[in-house]
């Protein structure tokens, strides 16, 4: 049976296979890729593996809805659709199949009558790169506990590094296609990873856990895994244009989601380490050095400053009361001096702390006035990581805080059900120039692979730019490579609803390309890719009326 999207553009081949339900995958009538459904390991063996179809049922759709924030304000979700009804010997499992302009996408649903506890242990989705020429963008990471924050490699098929954990999404393109494999609404779910197959030339799913726990995910009654996405272009750059990820997660929850949540840009101390070049003040975590950051913030027309780790305490204090502030610093007056200059603030969080005191801390918050939050460390997508993210979220959306996911992992569309999630780091970064080092083809890399996830808080805004021969690694007043015209670009280039300015306020006064940053949105109603090469250069234009 056949699928195809509403342009006709993307086609997909459905057939029963002896190894689970095969999709095979067209773009602008070329084959591209193959993908074997193969069924799931569970603690009561495997099941889904010799699956039938029984039935099936097509539908249309076409949905219209507003965006609060990232690369467009508008999209359009349209797609043609399938269920494939089918039995295994001990359950009843759904494969949703949708054909998109941007794409096509899959889940399984299941259907349990009963409270059984469903254990799975892994997810068996194996895709088979039908070109021989193909070029792959893949980012490995050591374990499932990571951050997201390794650097890109190109590679053929016949150079990924078998048994290695590679994170999403993974570009792979040649001279007439380009498409990325990702997952979108991740919600209750364990993350998924590739690890390849060189023997067959194919790569294969696995899920995310935690060391002391084989069992990736816990279900019970009906449920539906996240989509696994397939995003399409003729070229790189026109992926980065889609809105699909966000086409596959439900609307928001949010009422009056435009009333408080405000995209924008915000200066930061941790970045220079809180340095001050005035008389009088020291730097540092203290009420005087963050109002003086709050009258650059000002001046420059930044909507926030984020005060980073060590307002309440030391970063790693897990015990840590975030509910008070260190005696250097008067939160309260500092809160009043900020409304004053209209200039908001944000706090930083260690996330273990968030989960001891988050229904005491969050009311207590917007009592007070905050704005958002900053939640960092969290290095993990298992499950329960992945619940908790959106425990988070939605709880901070009750008390009109917005969210920054730091030491995170990628995006998978949920900004839109919580348009209060405004960005995530996930991302080897600007800090990254604090102790190492990142050259520009990095740069000019992520906007292609992890940038297609959604938003990333790169954090770009250094002033001291230096080659690479001149780079050092300082943790004050750090240097970073490139030039100063590519920190500008950046603003444009990278998607994030929050944009720092990382360096100091003095770092900005009288300099060129200052002026750019007052003006420059962190939010846009268009964008439109217009040139570029992975790893090279790329050329964007967005559109903010």
């Amino acid at each position: 049976m056949k699928l195809e999207s509403p342009d006709g553009r993307v086609s997909i081949y459905i057939e029963e296979s002896q190894t689970g339900v095969l999709l095979l995958c067209d773009y602008n009538r070329k084959r591209f890729l193959k993908c074997c459904l193969s069924g799931f390991d569970t603690t009561e063996g495997r099941i889904g593996e010799h699956l039938k179809i029984r039935s099936t049922e097509r539908i249309s759709s076409r949905e219209n809805y507003n965006l609060y924030s990232g690369k467009s304000s508008k999209a359009v979700a349209a797609y043609n659709q399938i269920i494939l009804h089918c039995q295994d010997s001990r359950c009843h499992i759904d494969i949703i199949v949708r054909a998109y302009n941007e794409g096509l996408a899959f889940c399984y649903k299941f259907s349990q009558s009963d409270a059984h506890e469903f254990h799975i242990i892994n997810e068996h989705n194996c895709y088979s790169p039908i070109p021989s020429d193909l070029s792959f963008w893949p980012m490995y990471v050591h374990s499932f506990t990571t951050n997201y924050e390794e650097s890109y490699q190109n590679q053929s098929i016949s150079e990924l590094e078998p048994e290695r954990l590679i994170a999403l999404p993974l570009l792979v393109l040649n001279e007439e296609l380009a498409f990325a494999i990702t997952e979108a609404s991740l919600i209750d779910y364990a993350g998924s990873y590739f690890k390849c197959d060189i023997e067959t030339k194919s790569i294969f799913s696995t899920l995310s856990h935690t060391p002391d726990d084989l069992i990736a995910v816990r279900k019970t009654g009906t449920f539906q895994t996240p989509w696994r996405v397939v995003m399409t272009g003729d070229h790189a750059g026109n992926l980065i244009e889609s809105n699909l990820l966000y086409h596959l997660n439900p609307p928001s929850k949010i009422v009056n989601a435009e009333d408080w949540i405000k995209p924008g840009k915000y200066a930061w101390d941790w970045w220079s380490n809180a340095v001050v070049k005035k008389d009088g003040i020291s730097g540092g975590m203290n009420t005087d050095t963050i109002k003086y950051y709050i009258d650059f913030a000002s001046s420059f027309n930044l909507e926030y400053i984020l005060i980073d780790a060590g307002w309440y305490g030391k970063h790693d204090d897990i015990e840590a009361d975030i509910t008070k502030s260190i005696p250097e610093l008067n939160l309260s007056e500092l809160i009043a001096y900020g409304k004053e200059r209209n200039v908001g603030i944000l706090l930083w969080l260690n996330w273990n702390c968030v989960k001891r005191q988050m229904h005491e801390a969050f009311p207590l918050y917007k009592q007070w006035g905050i704005k958002g939050i900053k939640m960092d460390y969290l290095d993990r997508d298992d499950q329960e990581m992945v619940r908790f993210y959106v425990e988070v979220t939605a709880y901070a959306a009750n008390n009109c805080l917005f969210v920054n996911m730091h030491g995170a992992h990628k995006p998978s569309g949920l900004s839109r059900t919580y348009p209060n999630l405004l960005t995530y780091e996930g991302v080897r970064g600007m800090e990254y120039n604090k102790w190492s080092h990142t050259l520009p083809a990095h740069h000019v890399t992520i906007p292609y692979t992890r940038m297609l996830a959604g938003p990333m808080d790169f954090t770009p805004g250094a002033f001291r730019n230096v080659s690479a021969e001149s780079h050092k690694a300082v943790w004050q007043e750090p240097m970073a490579i490139g030039t100063r015209c590519s920190q500008l670009a950046m603003y444009v280039v990278y998607e994030s609803a929050l944009q720092s300015l990382c360096d100091h306020p003095d770092a900005y006064g009288g300099q060129k390309g200052s002026e750019f940053l007052k003006i420059v949105p962190a939010s846009w109603d268009e964008t439109k890719f217009l040139k570029g090469e992975v790893g090279q250069y790329i050329v964007l234009a967005r559109r903010k009326r």
